[in-house]
C-alpha cells in the first residue's frame, strides 16, 4: 500500500513541454536571489527590513512587463502589485504569497548542506529557506504574470498580487492590504493563496492506491487560552488543599477529557462524496454510499485515525506549562499553562472558549484568552475559480483526484474574505513528499527546478483560463 512518502510525484507530471519558451533557468536564478534575501520577520521594532527592501527591488528589476503594465506599491512593508485589465466591469483576481520566512532553528546551522540564505543553485535544486514556504509561490506568480503579459498583452480582468510581510507571525500585513483594497472598492472574483503542497495516497479515506490532492475552501480557527493558578509556595510537607500546580493539572485534565465530539463539516462531507467512487475499504466503503445519513459515524471513524483526526475535530493541545517549583520539597507559586485549540470551520471563538470554561470546575483557576483568529468562511466548489483551478491542476497532474478540503493551519487568505467571493488555497508546486516534510520550517529546504517550472505552468494556464 502506497504512503505519502512513497509517492513519486514526477510520475504524475504531464505536459511539461507546454510553454516551451518558458525561461526555466532564469526563473530558478531569480528564485535563488529571492531566497538570499533574509526576510525573517520578528517584531516591527526588531525586524531587519533592509532584506525586505532588497526583495522588493529584485521584484522591480526582474519583471519588466509586470512593472510596465502595472504598479508596485508598498503598504507598510507589504507589497501590492496592480495590473489593470481592459474591462473594468469584470471582477479582478488575486494571486497571493508572503515575503517572510521562518528563521533557522538555532543549533541546526551546521546541518544545512548549503547556507540557508545563500540561495544555492545546482543542476537540480534551488536551496534555502523559503524555497517551499513560500518564495517559490511569490516569485512563481510573478514569473507567470510576466509570461502572460509578454505573450498576450493586457488581460481583460485586472490582476492583483498581494505579498504580506508577516504571515509567519501575525498576518497584519495581509490585513492592511485587504483594508486598502476595501477602501478602494475592489471586489475580487477569486484569489489563490498557499495551501497543502503534497499529494498523498487515499488509504486514510479507504481508497488505497488513489492519489489525492485538495483545493482548500476554508481554514481552521486558532485559539490560545491560558489557565493560571495562584500559589504562595512554602514547604511541601503541608500541601493542604493541593498545590497550585496540582489544581492546574486537574483543570487541564478536565479540559482534555471534555473535547468536543467529532463532526463532519460540509467540506469534509464533499471530500468523501468526491472520493466515493474510489473507496474500496470498509467501513468507509459502506458509509460513503450515503454520506448525509452516515455523517456521525463517518466523523467518528475518521477521528480515530491520525491522518483524518484534524479534519473532523476541533483539536485541543496542551502545549506549555510555566512556574513549577525549582525543588521537589518546595511548593510552587503561581503557575500557568497555555492550551492551543484549532477550530473546525463554522465553530466560533466563543463556542471554543466556552468549551474550556465549562470544563474547568474551579473558581480558583483564571482563564485568559491570549490570541484568537476565527475559522475561515466556508466557500463553495461552485464558486469562481474552483472549476478552472481543478481543470488546470488535473491537466498538469493527471491521475490525481482533486478533492475539496480546508487548511488545518492558517494562511493570509482569511484576511481577504471581505473583498473576495471565492477564496482558494492550493499550491501549484508539488515537491516530493519527503522534501516537503523535511524542508518546510526544517533543514535543507529546497525545491527542484522541475517542480518549480511545473508550478509556473499551472499558474500561467490558470490565468489564461480566467483573465484573458
Amino acid at each position: 500500500m502506497a504512503t505519502a512518502s512513497s509517492i513519486n510525484v514526477y510520475d504524475h507530471y504531464a505536459h511539461e513541454d507546454d510553454y516551451a519558451d518558458l525561461d526555466v533557468n532564469g526563473a530558478a536564478l531569480r528564485l535563488s536571489r529571492a531566497i538570499a534575501c533574509r526576510t525573517v520577520y520578528t517584531t516591527p521594532g526588531e525586524t531587519d527590513f533592509s532584506a525586505f527592501e532588497t526583495l522588493v527591488e529584485l521584484m522591480r528589476s526582474s519583471y519588466p512587463h509586470v512593472m510596465a503594465a502595472g504598479s508596485l506599491e508598498l503598504v507598510g512593508h507589504s507589497v501590492l502589485v496592480t495590473i489593470p485589465g481592459s474591462d473594468p466591469a469584470l471582477r479582478a483576481v488575486q494571486l497571493m504569497a508572503h515575503q517572510d520566512v521562518v528563521p533557522v532553528v538555532p543549533g541546526t546551522e551546521a546541518l544545512w548542506e548549503h547556507g540557508a540564505f545563500c540561495g544555492f543553485l545546482d543542476d537540480e535544486y534551488v536551496w534555502g529557506r523559503g524555497a517551499l514556504d513560500i518564495k517559490d509561490m511569490l516569485m512563481g506568480e510573478l514569473e507567470a504574470v510576466e509570461y502572460l503579459i509578454a505573450h498576450h498583452g493586457t488581460p481583460r480582468r485586472s490582476i492583483y498580487l498581494a505579498f504580506g510581510e508577516d504571515e509567519e507571525v501575525t498576518s497584519q500585513g495581509a490585513a492592511h492590504l485587504a483594508e486598502e483594497l476595501l477602501r478602494r472598492g475592489v471586489r475580487l472574483a477569486w484569489l489563490l493563496d498557499e495551501g497543502t503542497t503534497t499529494m498523498c495516497d487515499g488509504a486514510a479515506y479507504g481508497a488505497p492506491g488513489t492519489v489525492i490532492s485538495d483545493i482548500c475552501l476554508s481554514q481552521k480557527g486558532y485559539l490560545d487560552v491560558r489557565l493560571s493558578a495562584r500559589g504562595d509556595g512554602g514547604h511541601s510537607s503541608n500541601p493542604f488543599g493541593g498545590t497550585s500546580l496540582e489544581r492546574l493539572c486537574r483543570a487541564l485534565a478536565c479540559v482534555s477529557t471534555s473535547k468536543p465530539a467529532p463532526q463532519l463539516t460540509p467540506i469534509v462531507g464533499d471530500t468523501f462524496r468526491t472520493l466515493a467512487p474510489h473507496v474500496t475499504e470498509e467501513p468507509f466503503r459502506t458509509l460513503v454510499a450515503d454520506v448525509d445519513a452516515n455523517a456521525e459515524r463517518l466523523a467518528e471513524v475518521a477521528a480515530g485515525t491520525r491522518d483524518l483526526h484534524p479534519f473532523v475535530s476541533t483539536t485541543v493541545a496542551i502545549d506549555q506549562i510555566e512556574g513549577g517549583s525549582a525543588a521537589p520539597n518546595v511548593m510552587p507559586g503561581n503557575v500557568s499553562a497555555t492550551i492551543n485549540l484549532r477550530l473546525l470551520p463554522e465553530t466560533s471563538i466563543e463556542d471554543a472558549l466556552s468549551l474550556v470554561q465549562d470544563a474547568v470546575d474551579d473558581p480558583g483557576i483564571a482563564i485568559e484568552l491570549v490570541h484568537a483568529t476565527p475559522a475561515g468562511r466556508v466557500d463553495s466548489v461552485d464558486g469562481a475559480g474552483y472549476a478552472e483551478l481543478r481543470e488546470v491542476f488535473e491537466h498538469y497532474y493527471p491521475d490525481v483526484v482533486v478533492v475539496p478540503s480546508f487548511v488545518c493551519g492558517g494562511t493570509d487568505a482569511i484576511r481577504y474574505e471581505s473583498v473576495c467571493d471565492s477564496v482558494l488555497r492550493m499550491s501549484p508546486f508539488r515537491p516530493q513528499p519527503e522534501e516537503e516534510t523535511r524542508g518546510v520550517h526544517g533543514t535543507n529546504e529546497r525545491i527542484s527546478r522541475r517542480t518549480y517550472a511545473q508550478g509556473i505552468r499551472v499558474l500561467v494556464s490558470l490565468l489564461e483560463h480566467t483573465v484573458l
